[in-house]
């Protein structure tokens, strides 16, 4: 039994056939295509028949076009495709409106197409499987193309998950995030079970992963062609459901939407970036601001800055872009930031604490002129996250236990420990300051330091005297490294801001 439709016969470019009118009933079965130029053509088709006329049977007059339609319909015609080589009397708007009222499908098919092909195809289609698939591959294709155009009324997942009869989900199995917004939602549970099966080995994915729960069969994941290590993950119960050829080209069209949108997000997020900076540096006015905020979802709001080490500002993107979180992300320094609605702050955190080892958190503000004091509060407290090894600290809490609370303040740390450290390397064009920052970074070990410095290590021992020197403290007295470590944070936060 065929299960070719009229919207299959559409779908398939080199048949030449438009749609005009009836939209609603492209999914009417064809099992035949006859052509007919009788003035009452619907007393020569049956039941799931589609007309094929030059025009010869169409009426001219507006109310026996109509009536045509009416009995075509009554008859059970799947449609009628009218050829455009100029023979048929102008179709009236009251026919096309008739049609699309009973969801008749009226097509128009080109000249230089034969009626024999589309009748060939359809009569192939009763018999052969493989003529079934080619039209859905077709449809496939089609649906591709229209969801491109009217994205934001369905999306492309959704569109196909309902032709192919199954959900469809796409999984970034490195950070376990769903890429295509839809609806729905892969159960957490499925995913977790999809990336323990894959073990960490990204870089050459299955062709074929059943996922299992409790011993039964959740879902059946593809490996995408994608620069992400991205599955397409269709929730079926039965391997039996799965169209294997209808999926094989739903991998590659899923997979150009996929590289399409995560494109996309690397352009917004870079422009993003140059407007975060812009922020933070002072250069960029409140009026001239707000329109651009607008267009991000962040106009109007208390904000709310995160800080992390800068290597993570992909995960932070990556996740939040998957989940769709309104934000600003760029780097300063060697340090990431992400400017968010306070609203969401804790859902981020929840997001991004299985990816980040430490987050920095700062106070809310809601003036655009206050974001550049919430990024260096955000970085004290992200320095005090990193000190006591913890995953999220806030700057409300943690800032006031170590750390300077204002740029003044950090000025005035550093200052009153590295002072004459930094008077000597001013006035004698030295080093002295970076080599204790180098030398407690690596935990004092002194063939790291010579190395990261690029001294000999007697050249270190030296400079390390002339700082124990000029400061009266000791690089071996516990007490004094912890001054020396806070004074170089202090001075890392002083030297990152501006007033």
């Amino acid at each position: 039994m065929s299960e070719l439709t009229v919207g299959d016969l559409v779908a398939m470019r080199q048949l030449g056939c438009q749609t005009i009118a009836g939209a609603g009933g492209l999914d009417r079965r064809v099992v035949w295509a006859h052509s007919c130029e009788l003035e009452d053509p619907w007393n020569w088709l049956a039941t799931d028949e589609l007309l094929m006329t030059t025009g010869i049977c169409v009426p001219a007059d507006e109310g026996d076009q109509v009536e045509l339609v009416r009995q075509l319909e009554r008859a059970g015609i799947a449609g009628i495709a009218v050829g455009d080589d100029m023979k048929a009397p102008p179709l009236t708007a009251a026919m096309l409106a008739e049609a699309d009222a009973l969801d008749f499908p009226v097509l128009t098919v080109s000249h230089s197409t034969p009626f024999s092909a589309m009748g060939r195809t359809v009569a192939v289609a009763s018999q052969s499987e493989q003529i079934s698939r080619i039209a859905r591959l077709s449809r496939l294709y089609e649906v591709a193309r229209s969801a491109t155009m009217t994205e934001a009324e369905s999306p492309l997942l959704e569109r196909l998950s309902t032709e192919l009869g199954y959900e469809l989900h796409v999984v970034d199995v490195e950070y376990r995030t769903e890429v295509l917004a839809r609806n729905g939602r892969v159960d957490e549970p499925t995913i977790r079970e999809l990336c323990h099966r894959l073990d960490g080995r990204l870089d050459r994915l299955p062709a074929r992963l059943a996922v299992e729960l409790d011993g039964t069969l959740a879902a059946t994941a593809f490996p995408l062609p994608t620069h992400r290590p991205c599955m397409l993950v269709a929730v079926c119960t039965s391997d039996v459901d799965l169209d294997a050829f209808g999926l094989l080209h739903a991998q590659s069209l899923i997979g150009i939407e996929v590289e399409r949108v995560t494109r996309q997000r690397e352009r917004d997020d870079a422009v993003g970036a140059a407007l975060f900076e812009q922020i933070i540096d002072g250069t960029l006015g409140s009026d001239a601001a707000q329109p651009r905020l607008e267009q991000v979802g962040l106009a109007d709001r208390e904000w709310m800055v995160i800080g992390f080490d800068s290597p993570n500002l992909r995960a932070a993107r990556i996740v939040l872009g998957d989940n769709e979180t309104p934000r600003l992300s760029c780097v300063v320094g060697e340090e990431g930031y992400l400017l968010l609605a306070a609203e969401h702050i804790d859902a981020v955190v929840d997001l991004l604490g299985p990816h980040i080892p430490h987050l920095g958190l700062s106070a809310g503000t809601s003036t655009l002129q206050r974001v550049p004091d919430s990024v260096r509060q955000a970085r004290w407290a992200l320095q005090a996250a990193r000190a006591d090894g913890s995953a999220v600290a806030e700057y409300s809490t943690a800032a006031p236990l170590f750390l300077p609370r204002t740029l003044s303040e950090a000025h005035f740390a550093a200052r009153a420990i590295l002072g004459e450290l930094m008077d000597h390397d001013e006035k004698n064009q030295t080093q002295l300051v970076e080599t204790l920052d180098t030398f407690l970074t690596v935990d004092r070990s002194w063939a790291a330091a010579a190395d990261k410095l690029m001294i000999h290590r007697q050249t270190l021992a030296y400079r390390l005297k002339k700082i124990e020197s000029l400061t009266g403290r000791s690089t071996k007295s516990s007490a004094d490294i912890a001054s020396f470590w806070m004074a170089l944070t202090a001075l890392r936060i002083s030297r990152g801001g501006s007033d």
